[in-house]
């Protein structure tokens, strides 16, 4: 059948009418009815709910379905596919690649004859500028040198007349002579030009350029799937995918290839402060030859061992500010300019920073101060992080305490520091109880008084274990005692209080009276002398118990003046860590002596 016989049917319904269209959509869901499936123009005219998407024009199909698309055949979910089709099909010039392809090359292969063709050209001119071989460095040679002349002079040589050819060969050699300068300078100028070209020529580097150009040819595709870098159309993929492979090459040898990714990645890390028009040009350029740089790889790993680069992308600006600052600081100071140094520490924040750690309430060692304020210069850039101008709540209050003198301060020490609720108490040994009273005064001290002269020692303890880790102080007075009477003080044991005589554990002090003061007398545990000759109080007889099991001290110095210190032997210092129940003890003997417990203290440093 074609357009002809077509022509010739005729519509039922409008018998004078060509049929024009057939239905090809929707056929299936109607039901058998007496809907026709050709229409002519009347048909088309008369149905209200006609629907032009499911009608075709006959004469469109024997038309154009040798050549073309139609637009509304077969039938499809979704027209707008043979739309795309026809669209794609109408540019008859954009699908016909081959010929595309084949363009491409022959306008290359002229471009790049012509190309090769001008720097053939360039290069030539380039050395001819020099005496580029041996015939040219010679005739320069016969030039300068005049040969050739002094040549043709001997060669006219007369043998009747040796005279004048003597005469004149004299005249040529003497002119010449007469121009050694202009000879040397001119044979240099030629020696140097020849050398020049010699060591200017590199035959290696266009070989390279060759290798590189045959290498970026053999990468010519104009197909995507065959281009790395197009074909990864996520970016953030690709580089997380770099990433992952940066680190699990970072403890291995591999062959590490050389990518344009590999050195984005290392030059666009934030720290480097690479402007984004610069990193942008990069990584073009470097794409635009990353054939190449494949070509190029190391057996090594990107960092050094245990390293890795660090993201400063993760890094706000105020930070990289900050650190940039410090790195600029750190390497003014190494290069030890005095000037710059000294200007660091007399800033605001470090001078103030210094007063602080300085005064007497730190109670720092100087060692651990000169250490901070070195600290200090080193890290002043990130100082300016705190606000210093209004650091105390009351800077004439610190300005006050900063300059108590040291024994004023002291005192203010001493009392600021908490009492200790500790009660002492006659053990059963030897009838301590019955022998010896204890009595508590109102202001709190602690009197033991020997009831009888009954010969035997009492022994008085506290009522509690001492802690190994605290820094006890005991003060304790001596009254009514007669001369050459003596007492014990030092630990004992708990569990040996009702046994055994306190003295006995060799952690105790003899002090005996004499004359009005109280001196050493034996070797009980605490007799090595640290401070002074001897040992000997004055004044109201008040003696001093230093006390720290954990630092093994125990040392007892006469108060208030401290001229004087004996501590405990080091061959007894094992028992103050050995034993969990050491007590306070004082060891009482003669009838009417009084022991009485003045001060007990937990301190944080024994001073003095």
């Amino acid at each position: 059948m074609d357009k002809i016989t077509i022509q010739h049917l005729k519509c039922n319904k409008h018998p004078n009418k060509n049929l024009q269209f057939i239905q090809v959509n929707d056929v299936l869901t109607q039901p058998i009815s007496t809907k026709p499936l050709f229409y002519c123009s009347s048909c088309f005219n008369h149905d209200l709910h006609f629907k032009s998407i499911n009608y075709l024009m006959i004469d469109q199909i024997f038309q154009e379905s040798d050549t073309n698309i139609i637009p509304k055949w077969p039938p499809v979910n979704n027209y707008q596919i043979i739309s795309d089709l026809v669209d794609l099909t109408s540019n008859q010039s954009s699908l016909d690649y081959v010929k595309q392809i084949t363009d491409f090359f022959h306008q290359f292969i002229e471009e790049f004859l012509n190309k090769i063709d001008v720097i053939q050209k360039k290069m030539i001119n380039e050395a001819l500028k020099y005496p580029i071989d041996t015939q040219q460095i010679i005739k320069r040679y016969q030039e300068i040198s005049n040969i050739l002349q002094f040549k043709q002079i001997l060669n006219n040589e007369q043998p009747n007349n040796l005279e004048d050819h003597s005469t004149l060969c004299k005249e040529f050699i003497s002119q010449m002579e007469s121009q050694k300068d202009k000879n040397t300078e001119l044979l240099q100028s030629l020696l140097t030009q020849a050398n020049q070209l010699k060591t200017n020529f590199n035959m290696e580097y266009p070989h390279i350029i060759k290798q590189q150009l045959f290498t970026l040819i053999d990468h010519i595709s104009f197909f995507n799937l065959d281009i790395p870098e197009v074909s990864s159309t996520n970016h953030n993929n690709t580089k997380s995918h770099f990433e992952a492979n940066i680190t699990n090459q970072r403890n291995q040898i591999v062959d590490l290839k050389l990518t344009s990714d590999l050195i984005m990645k290392l030059v666009s890390n934030k720290s480097n402060f690479c402007s984004d028009q610069f990193i942008n040009k990069l990584s073009e350029s470097l794409q635009s030859i990353n054939p190449i740089l494949k070509q190029f790889s190391f057996k090594t790993v990107v960092f050094k061992e245990n390293k890795e680069q660090i993201d400063f992308s993760k890094i706000s600006d105020e930070k990289i500010n900050l650190i940039e600052e410090y790195v600029k600081h750190s390497i003014t100071l190494s290069r030890g300019e005095q000037q710059f140094e000294q200007e660091v520490k007399d800033s605001q924040e470090i001078k103030q920073m210094t007063q602080i750690v300085n005064s007497k309430m730190s109670f720092l060692r100087q060692e651990f101060i000169q250490q901070f304020e070195k600290f200090l210069v080193d890290v002043k850039p990130f100082l300016k992080q705190i606000n210093f101008t209004n650091s105390f709540t009351d800077k004439n209050k610190f300005d006050f305490f900063r300059n108590l003198k040291d024994n004023k301060w002291n005192a203010l020490y001493e009392e600021s520091l908490p009492n200790l609720d500790l009660e002492l108490f006659a053990t059963n040994y030897n009838n301590g109880q019955r022998n010896c009273v204890i009595n508590k005064r109102e202001n709190g001290y602690y009197e033991i008084e020997k009831l009888n002269n009954i010969i035997c020692w009492v022994n008085c303890i506290s009522n509690t274990n001492l802690e190994k880790d605290k820094k006890y102080i005991f003060r304790i007075k001596v009254e009514n005692l007669n001369e050459s009477h003596f007492f014990y003080i030092g630990l004992m044991r708990n569990s040996n209080a009702d046994q055994n005589y306190g003295y006995k554990e060799y952690l105790s002090c003899l002090l005996q009276k004499n004359n009005q003061s109280v001196i050493k007398c034996g070797s009980f545990g605490i007799d090595k002398q640290l401070k002074g000759a001897e040992f000997k109080t004055s004044g109201e007889n008040m003696i001093e118990i230093r006390l720290c099991l954990k630092e093994y001290i125990l040392e007892v110095l006469d108060f208030p003046n401290y001229e004087y210190k004996l501590g405990l032997q080091d061959k007894y210092k094992e028992k103050l860590t050995q034993f969990d129940d050491l007590r306070l003890y004082l060891g009482t003997y003669f009838q009417g002596s009084k022991l009485i417990l003045m001060d007990v203290k937990i301190v944080n440093e024994f001073i003095n």
